[in-house]
């Protein structure tokens, strides 16, 4: 009789996502190592093919730190009234941080 693989749940993916992101980038970072002396010059014998393999992990990378998506916004709606008055605020402690003890 064959073992049987436990099943997997949507929760399951959800609680464990961030250990398996996790997993996966150290693995990309130790090929990364390996492919490294061969893109700045200090291997032995230089293969291009290693070169190839440092470009997909990069791309595996920035997907998998989201780095293609743009940044989101805060949602918070700042009138520029606020603005000015935080900006006035901020100049004035600066000021005050500048100026030589009297």
């Amino acid at each position: 009789m064959e073992p049987r693989l436990p099943a997997i749940h949507d929760e399951d993916l959800v609680r464990d996502s961030p250990r398996m992101r996790y997993l996966v980038a150290e693995r990309l970072e130790q090929i990364w190592d390996v492919c490294e002396s061969h893109l700045d010059g200090t291997a032995s014998r230089p293969d291009h093919r290693y070169v190839d393999t440092a470009l997909k992990v990069l791309a595996r990378m920035s997907m998998l730190y989201r780095l293609d998506s743009p940044a989101s916004a805060p949602d918070v709606e700042v009138s520029p009234v606020d603005t000015a008055k935080m900006v006035e605020t901020r100049l004035k402690e600066l000021e005050a941080r500048l100026k030589p003890p009297a």
